[in-house]
C-alpha cells in the first residue's frame, strides 16, 4: 500500500495484478469490505479497473494515519477481505511514486 500525505488527510493506493478471471470477485471483495458510510475514517473510495482485466487499482482517501491504522488492525470484516485479495491476486505493490501534482 502506497500512502501519500494530502492536504485532507491521506491517499492510500493500492495497484493489484490479478487474472482476468479473478478481476470481478477483487473488485467485490473490496467494495463489501470497505463502505465509506460504515468504516470510520475513511472519506472516499474508488476502484479502476483495466479493460484486460490484469489489474484493480483501489484508491482510498483517509482522514488521517490513526483512522486507516485503526481499520486495518481492528476490524474482522477488513482482515477477512485482506486474506481473499491475497488468495485473488498475482501480484501487488510496494511500487513507490512521487506525487507530481494535485488540483483539488
Amino acid at each position: 500500500m502506497n500512502i501519500i500525505p494530502a492536504a485532507d488527510g491521506l491517499l492510500a493506493v493500492n495497484v493489484f495484478t490479478v487474472r482476468p478471471e479473478n478481476q470481478q470477485a477483487l473488485i467485490d471483495c473490496i467494495r463489501e469490505a470497505a463502505d465509506p458510510a460504515e468504516l470510520p475514517g475513511l472519506l472516499s473510495m474508488h476502484l479502476l479497473r483495466s479493460h484486460d482485466g490484469t489489474r484493480v487499482i483501489n484508491q482510498m482517501r483517509w482522514t488521517d494515519q490513526a483512522a486507516l491504522r485503526a481499520a486495518t488492525r481492528g476490524n474482522a470484516a477488513i482482515t477477512a477481505a485482506v486474506r481473499r485479495v491475497g488468495e485473488l491476486v498475482e501480484g501487488a505493490g510496494p511500487d513507490h511514486y512521487d506525487v507530481i501534482a494535485v488540483k483539488d
